[in-house]
């Protein structure tokens, strides 16, 4: 984990990563990707959620809490499981139990099972037309502990286990989420169908939209070790799977995708490195049949 009083001045380090997936065309989270307006189709359309009208529709049916282009929407991951080696929960940490075999787990034990499929979160998004093809959009999102409701703060569970022996540690993980009202993404931007979309301030890393679009476990803490150790997601550096100060921009051209993303600020703007440079190139290539073949390549720097 990279400190602002340990680290080396001017060091750079790259990673590449070549992400490829076949098969049929799927949706993703919808939170792992920019909001880019497009003209739905008359089926789309139709099969698209509609807005709550009463309290009965926001319990029993898919209804969407939106009004005038704001939708507040949320996941509660919640359970319980048995581990042959676990740890207490940490409430901070944004796994809340750990998953993967990590140096706390020590004994059998059941427990309850936050997160275990995806973190809990609660947000909220909204798309504008201003004029033309382009829109204003913006979103903010946060993840929590579904059992204490507190956010999720990686680095102030490693924070609360230093110095405690390692068979009295509770479950404790780095990550980009380190407590913030919107540990998860804070953006606004512009989009356009033609020419993309760009926006500012906290997103994720264009590695961690990749995670979630090719990951067949969508980055889960439990199944997934990929969602759980965030390395990859982050250039190497888990707290990199999120930027604060960042401007994105992504745009497709046909079977063609590119983006690109930078951060403009340091450690005093609520980062994880003094900059960082992302580049995204990627193609669909339709197959026999139904099928299409996803590949992207993407490339980190970070100072």
């Amino acid at each position: 984990m990279l400190r602002p009083g340990a680290r080396i001045t001017k060091l750079g380090i790259f990673a590449a990563m070549i992400l490829a997936a076949a098969g049929a065309s799927c949706e993703v989270e919808a939170w792992a990707a920019d909001v880019v307006p497009t003209k739905p189709s008359p089926a789309t359309a139709a099969a698209a959620p509609k807005p709550c009208t009463t309290l009965w529709d926001f319990i029993a049916t898919n209804c969407q809490l939106t009004w005038r282009g704001i939708t507040v929407y949320g996941t509660i991951d919640a359970g319980a499981g048995w581990q042959s080696h676990g740890a207490p929960l940490d409430p901070r940490a944004p796994p809340g139990a750990s998953y993967i075999i990590q140096k706390m787990n020590r004994s059998p034990l059941w427990s309850f099972a936050p997160n275990a499929l995806t973190n809990s979160t609660i947000g909220i998004n909204g798309t504008e037309p201003i004029g033309g093809t382009f829109s204003f959009v913006f979103a903010a999102d946060a993840g929590f502990d579904p059992y204490s409701f507190r956010l999720a703060n990686g680095p102030g569970s490693l924070a609360a286990n230093a110095g405690v022996p390692l068979n009295q540690q509770t479950a404790n993980t780095d990550s980009s989420r380190a407590g913030q009202w919107y540990n998860g993404q804070g953006y606004v931007g512009v989009s356009s169908p033609s020419y993309g979309t760009l926006t500012v301030f906290r997103q994720n890393s264009l590695a961690l939209d990749a995670v979630f679009d090719y990951d067949p476990l969508s980055a889960s803490y439990a199944f997934s070790p990929i969602g759980f150790q965030g390395i990859t997601c982050g250039g190497g550096n888990t707290e990199n799977c999120r930027h604060s100060t960042s401007l994105k921009y992504r745009v497709n051209v046909g079977h063609f995708r590119v983006a690109g993303l930078w951060q403009f600020g340091g450690y005093a703007q609520n980062n994880a490195s003094d900059g960082a440079y992302q580049f995204q190139a990627g193609v669909d290539i339709p197959t026999l049949g139904k099928g299409v073949l996803s590949v992207d390549a993407i490339s980190d720097l970070l100072t």
